[in-house]
């Protein structure tokens, strides 16, 4: 884990931020983006975080202790099967064993359901991260735009560029860059784009859950110490982006609403945090 001293920074996007954003992504649905990435202070107690993405081989571990249990009717893990020819789930399970697939052990755990997330994190004494503190650890006290800073540069984290393997779907790519992988890389690919703290894979690779159930006018009366968002809600929140998306979600203030329920996924994992009382 790498620790997150405490401190404060501005979370969403400014003017300038969300002028760029807007251009990136060749949206004009600027009221929209004001209200959801409406800019705020926030002042955040100190913390650990993971510094990669859970992975299949750790996950694997978890669940060969408590095996697959469900909660509210969703399964921890909800390996979906597949389309197009493409199987995603990395985790195999023979009589109530599992495994990961060879080769992908340091691979980010796919398919996890926010519950299955919420249960592996309380496992190891953490938790998921609340919303700002996932954001305060991937942009710094001074909010940069990407986990390495203010300018894009597409060999640091895994998104849709050149090498991107969907371009049957019609999805454009990035061929602007290569970073080397098509889909997955194994967490800790990129030790050039770690942000400010030495936290790994911020962006792109996949998606993470974090915490907060997702309101998108919640910003707007967000409180300023250790937020830690609604208090109730329908569905939770992913964010960082992931090998499936465009450069302009590998910004660090994207959040997406997700269903808790991760079935054919192939695109989300999650991180833990640690209060800081428990590792000294």
């Amino acid at each position: 884990m790498v620790y997150v001293p405490a401190g404060q920074f501005e979370m969403g996007y400014g003017d300038a931020q969300l002028e760029e954003i807007l251009r990136m992504c060749g949206d004009d649905s600027r009221e929209w983006y004001e209200v959801e990435y409406s800019a705020h202070t926030v002042a955040l107690d100190a913390f650990w975080i993971d510094q990669t993405e859970v992975t299949n081989a750790q996950f694997c571990e978890f669940l060969n202790k408590h095996g697959n249990q469900r909660e509210e009717g969703i399964s921890w893990l909800e390996p979906g099967a597949g389309h197009r020819g493409m199987v995603y789930g990395l985790i195999d399970e023979i009589d109530g064993v599992f495994t990961p697939r060879t080769g992908y052990e340091d691979h980010p755990v796919i398919e996890v359901s926010w519950y299955g997330a919420a249960a592996y994190s309380a496992w190891v004494n953490g938790r998921l991260p609340a919303e700002a503190e996932w954001e305060y650890a991937a942009r710094g006290p001074d909010g940069s735009l990407y986990p390495w800073g203010n300018t894009f540069d597409g060999e640091l984290v895994n998104y849709r560029d050149a090498g991107f393997n969907f371009t049957s779907r019609g999805f454009e790519r990035d061929t602007a860059y290569n970073d080397g992988h098509a889909s997955w890389a194994p967490v800790g690919s990129y030790p050039d784009g770690a942000s400010w703290c030495g936290a790994l894979d911020m962006a792109g690779n996949v998606w993470e859950w974090v915490n907060d159930w997702y309101d998108r006018e919640y910003y707007a009366r967000s409180p300023v110490e250790n937020p830690q968002g609604p208090l109730t809600g329908t569905i939770r929140i992913g964010r960082g982006g992931s090998w499936y998306d465009p450069r302009w979600r590998m910004c660090s203030g994207e959040r997406k609403g997700l269903t808790p329920s991760s079935y054919r996924m192939h695109w989300i994992g999650f991180r833990c945090v640690v209060p800081i009382d428990v590792i000294p």
